[in-house]
C-alpha cells in the first residue's frame, strides 16, 4: 500500500497536499501507542501473570474455553478500540495463555487476528461502521440487531474451525 501511494504522488495521480490529507493521524497514533503498549506487556512481564490468572481461572486441562476466552475477550474488546490496537495489546496475552497452558500459540493468535477484524455490534468499533451510519439512517441498536447474531454465528464456526486447522496441542 505504502508502494502504491508513493507511485500514485510520484506519477502526479495523487497530489502530497491530497496524499497528508488522507493520513488519519489519530489511527496512527492509536496504532502506535496500542504497540506500545502491548511490547510493554510483554517485556514488564504483565501479560504473562495476566495469562497466568486466565489460565488458572478457566484451567489448562479446558483449551477450548481457554481459546473461548481469548476470542471473547478479543470480541469485547474490538467493539471499543480500532481492531490493529485490539491485537496489538492482545497478541502477547494470547501467546502468554498459550504457552502458560502448554499450547501451541497458533489457534490463540488466529481467534485474535479474527476477534479483533470483527466489529460488528457497535457503530464506534471500526471507523466504516460509523461512515455508514449516517448516511444510511442507522442508530447505534441496528447494529446490535444485525451484528450480534452475526458475530455469535463467526464465533460458533470460529470455535469449531480454528482447533481443527490448528491443534490446540500441547507442546
Amino acid at each position: 500500500a505504502l508502494t502504491i501511494a508513493v507511485l500514485m504522488v510520484l506519477t502526479r495521480c495523487l497530489r502530497m497536499v491530497e496524499a497528508r490529507a488522507a493520513l488519519d493521524v489519530q489511527m496512527l497514533l492509536t496504532i502506535v501507542a496500542a504497540l506500545g503498549l502491548g511490547r510493554a506487556l510483554l517485556n514488564s512481564g504483565a501479560a504473562h501473570k495476566i495469562a497466568e490468572s486466565l489460565v488458572n481461572l478457566v484451567g489448562a486441562e479446558h483449551p477450548l474455553l481457554l481459546l473461548l476466552t481469548i476470542y471473547l475477550l478479543g470480541l469485547a474488546f474490538t467493539e471499543m478500540v480500532t481492531n490493529n490496537a485490539v491485537a496489538a495489546i492482545l497478541l502477547p496475552i494470547a501467546i502468554a495463555v498459550a504457552w502458560s497452558g502448554g499450547l501451541d500459540p497458533r489457534p490463540f493468535i488466529i481467534a485474535i487476528t479474527l476477534a479483533a477484524s470483527l466489529s460488528f455490534v457497535t457503530p464506534i468499533g471500526y471507523q466504516t461502521n460509523l461512515m455508514v451510519m449516517g448516511p444510511g439512517g442507522y442508530r447505534p441498536g441496528d447494529y446490535l440487531k444485525c451484528g450480534l447474531p452475526l458475530a455469535v454465528a463467526v464465533g460458533i464456526t470460529a470455535m469449531l474451525l480454528i482447533p481443527v486447522w490448528w491443534p490446540l496441542r500441547s507442546l
